[in-house]
């Protein structure tokens, strides 16, 4: 009877050992992504007091928002991820987050806009081996059931970040004078005190990634060059299924990048609000809307699919963006070539998502409209453009997604 009980509960610990090393795993990472965002998402809310202190345009500072993060991120995303595929994806992460952390120390003693373009290209660098890296790592931790759950998780990192962007720098807009006085090294300008602390975040997301182990994962075997073909192959097999899904998550990466980057802006010069007070209203709309949709998503999605849908994926994407390319692209991938068929996927949107969505916004204020106040009206033609371009790839692509989930994954016939 003993050895019987003892037969029960050792499989019972050992499937709890298994689900906490992932669930840690998972957590650690969306520490990393939301440094990653906040890094990233900090220009956002500093818009006047940069363009102040380096003396810069609307389209000039869009150009610091988006392009200077999408040139080191574009290059170097395909050749991280296939450090990632065939080595250790822990140490590609970690080498990502040090790199963003100490660029964005870097941008807080820019004495010019050249020198901040240059602190966020090597943001951008730091940032592009998270991603691949990341996707990979939960993709062999994660339970196949739970997939769709703990990338959702991961997500949740996006929006965290952004909150903490959007609320700790209008927090820091708002006590600037205090902050100077107590520490007059600041000199007046609380933008250079943000971008340290998100070196300090970074700093911190390292130093729990050091806990995580990596994955074992599908070992490559073959040469570079047949690796890559092995993955050109794929994709050009696959090649409409990718064009809708990639195309879908570039039309709304278009939209995210877009209005992330202006929307407080348009409500300080639009609505007469100030950054101190657009800041809390931004950061939990993100908190709220983007962490909640994230992970809800990730649970609906793996519960759709265990009913039986194999476009579970696609039909959650209808009515929340944010997990189209996680979980769509994740899901008909072999693990092979996973992180780095995601590079190209992340190359794509660096390109021209987070390029164009920022810049679009503020040259059709400095340029057609012609008056900054007319930021509002920006948005909304831009967001009207990519909105209608990703429906349309997403109702094209849906029929032979779900095709493609079948032959991939029989359990879901």
């Amino acid at each position: 009877m003993l050895r019987s009980a003892a037969d029960v509960i050792e499989p019972v610990h050992g499937e709890v050992g298994r689900a906490a090393r992932w669930v840690w795993a998972v957590a650690v990472l969306a520490v990393c992504h939301a440094a990653a965002v906040a890094t990233f998402q900090i220009l956002n809310i500093l818009v006047e007091p940069i363009k102040a202190s380096l003396h810069v345009s609307d389209t000039q500072y869009s150009l610091m928002q988006g392009l200077a993060v999408a040139i080191f991120a574009s290059l170097l995303g395909i050749p991280a991820a296939r450090v990632a595929d065939r080595g250790n994806r822990r140490l590609v992460v970690l080498v990502g987050v040090v790199t963003w952390s100490a660029a964005s120390v870097a941008g807080a003693a820019a004495q010019s806009s050249s020198q901040l373009f240059a602190a966020r290209m090597l943001v951008g660098l730091g940032e592009a081996f998270l991603y691949p890296a990341a996707l990979s790592m939960i993709a062999d931790l994660a339970p196949p059931h739970r997939l769709a759950t703990a990338v959702g998780a991961f997500g949740c990192g996006g929006p965290v970040g952004t909150a903490l962007a959007l609320i700790g720098g209008g927090w820091l807009v708002r006590n600037q004078g205090r902050i100077a006085g107590d520490f007059p090294w600041v000199a007046g300008e609380v933008w250079r005190t943000a971008f340290l602390l998100c070196g300090a975040f970074g700093a911190g997301a390292a130093a729990l990634l050091l806990s995580v182990s990596e994955p074992g994962h599908p070992r490559i075997a073959e040469s570079s060059d047949s690796y890559l073909g092995a993955t050109v192959s794929h994709v050009r097999q696959h090649w409409k299924v990718f064009a809708g899904v990639s195309g879908a998550m570039l039309a709304l990466s278009y939209c995210v990048f877009a209005t992330s980057s202006w929307s407080p802006t348009m409500l300080v010069r639009v609505h007469g609000m100030t950054y101190a007070s657009v800041a809390p209203i931004t950061g939990l709309a993100a908190l709220i809307g983007g962490a909640l949709g994230a992970w809800v998503s990730g649970i609906a999605t793996d519960r759709i699919a265990a009913s039986g849908h194999r476009d579970a994926a696609l039909q959650v994407a209808m009515a929340v963006a944010a997990l189209i390319l996680l979980t769509t692209l994740g899901a008909v991938l072999p693990p092979a070539i996973r992180a780095q068929v995601m590079a190209v996927q992340v190359l794509l949107v660096n390109l021209i998502a987070l390029s164009l969505g920022p810049f679009t916004v503020a040259a059709l204020t400095d340029y057609f409209f012609r008056r900054p106040g007319a930021v509002g009206y920006a948005l909304l033609w831009t967001n009207g453009l990519g909105a209608s371009a990703a429906i349309a790839a997403i109702l094209a692509c849906r029929r032979l997604f779900s095709e493609q989930r079948r032959r991939e994954s029989p359990e879901l016939s």
